[in-house]
């Protein structure tokens, strides 16, 4: 079960970085732990895509704790049968790609004053080899079987929220509200 707490871990925050924010002011979490949290990325062009960020601001990978690697590769035995479950997608596709964080030419995050502000976050991405319907919405992934390819796709609230919804069903957690911690 992945782990909730009521009282808040000493976390090291960059005011300057986009995903240092604070459980309360990531409006689509799904879960977290004390290292890490599991966000609905703002883009659902591929069902169920998701976002598990530090919740300290770690700018690489080798920057990580012992307690933080650890807690990252159990996340995901959890995080990815669940899933492929939530939404019967046949695989599911990780990247960590640090090179956004560096462009000068509509960076996003952008950089501030000039300086890159990488922060250690994975997308987490279900593939599907055929068209999915979920709360009313055509979910489609016209390149599977080859690398991704992002393309922005909003979905209403409610969507959103039965998406998460679904993906916590899943994980089968007990989440602590955001507001206490």
């Amino acid at each position: 079960m992945l782990r909730t707490f009521a009282s808040r871990p000493t976390l090291q925050l960059d005011p300057v970085c986009v995903s240092c924010t604070a459980l309360n002011h990531d409006p689509d979490i799904i879960a977290f732990t004390a290292f890490w949290k599991i966000v609905l990325h703002p883009s659902q062009c591929g069902l169920g895509n998701v976002l598990l960020a530090t919740r300290r601001h770690v700018a690489r990978m080798a920057d990580l704790t012992a307690e933080e690697a650890a807690d990252f590769h159990s996340i995901l035995a959890r995080l990815e049968p669940a899933l492929e479950s939530a939404f019967g997608a046949p695989l599911i596709n990780m990247a960590y790609q640090r090179n956004w964080a560096f462009r000068a030419h509509q960076p996003d995050p952008p950089l501030l004053d000039g300086r890159p502000n990488p922060h250690v976050h994975w997308h987490i991405t279900p593939r599907y080899d055929r068209p999915i319907v979920f709360a009313g919405v055509t979910f489609d992934d016209p390149t599977f079987g080859e690398p991704y390819e992002w393309r922005g796709k909003p979905v209403p609230t409610t969507v959103r929220v039965a998406i998460i919804d679904r993906i916590r069903a899943q994980l089968n957690i007990d989440l602590v509200a955001v507001e206490e911690i």
